[in-house]
């Protein structure tokens, strides 16, 4: 991205369900279906949509739940079962509704990548040890997402006997520096969960994409509200982070999600930020 490329992280719902995304819960409750209908009138599905374009098409995670909705369209184009959209939604994942775009590079773990293809994959095996029957089976998946090219970077030398036609081996002897900056997508174990109680009006007026502001343990909306706070085994984290010079320097809205706590009643809607960490240079 900062060479001008298009990239785009496939990213997972690991931790919680897409039923409770909040895009995909407002969608939801626009349908407005009671316990006695079962069946989704095209009227109210169209008003549906619509709403939340109205409501969510700054969201960053708007052409999700657009694709999420085609998708079902597309499987189900003469009746729309209230119980079938629900059983959809929950058996669904994140990685599932990626817009596939040629001119895109899409950065995915071998896991996410499954039941996926690309035209041209780079594939990175980093200490891969292959020894066992299930990491068999996860190169086998990576290697074979790509269409036309692959290319393996590795520090093995289980592939040396390798003999495929068009096979070309190149030996890298360069010593590359950790990166100068990277992401870290929190769950819910890396944010104060009870914190959200009182923040649910602040946490409403904001969007998946939203910036953030950083104040040393919580991070605060652009009217300089506190909206969240970081959990001390995150905070533990951020300290060996700091000793490897690396600091933090954005902080940006990545999902909103609706939470149960054990015992309780009522749902929280709560954020699972994205953080920007940047190495810090001599006399920064």
């Amino acid at each position: 991205m900062k060479n001008g490329l298009q990239a785009k992280l496939i990213q997972t719902n690991d931790g919680f369900n897409l039923y409770n995304l909040v895009e995909v819960r407002f969608f939801l409750e626009q349908l407005n279906l009671a316990d006695d209908v079962f069946m989704i009138s095209d009227e109210v599905w169209e008003y549906a949509k619509r709403e939340l374009i109205n409501k969510f098409r700054n969201s960053s995670k708007f052409e999700v739940c657009v694709n999420i909705i085609k998708d079902f369209q597309a499987t189900n184009p003469k009746k729309k079962y209230k119980s079938d959209l629900e059983v959809y939604i929950r058996e669904s994942k994140l990685e599932d509704f990626f817009n596939e775009n040629g001119e895109t590079i899409f950065v995915s773990t071998i896991h996410k990548a499954k039941g996926k293809e690309f035209d041209t994959v780079f594939l990175m095996l980093k200490n891969f040890n292959c020894a066992t029957d299930e990491a068999m089976r996860q190169l086998y998946v990576a290697m074979t997402r790509a269409k036309q090219n692959l290319t393996v970077h590795l520090n093995s030398n289980f592939l040396d006997n390798l003999s495929v036609e068009n096979l070309e081996r190149i030996e890298d002897n360069e010593i590359y520096l950790p990166p100068k900056g990277f992401s870290m997508h929190l769950t819910y174990k890396d944010v104060w969960l009870d914190y959200f109680i009182n923040r649910q009006y602040l946490i409403s007026q904001l969007v998946s994409g939203n910036a953030l502001t950083v104040q040393n343990d919580e991070c605060l909306n652009s009217n300089g509200q506190s909206v969240l706070k970081f959990s001390k085994y995150f905070l533990q984290q951020m300290e060996s982070l700091k000793e490897k010079k690396y600091v933090l320097k954005t902080v940006k809205v990545n999902f909103i999600v609706y939470w149960l706590k054990e015992g309780a009643t009522e749902e929280l809607k709560i954020i699972l930020p994205e953080l920007y960490f940047e190495k810090q240079q001599n006399g920064d």
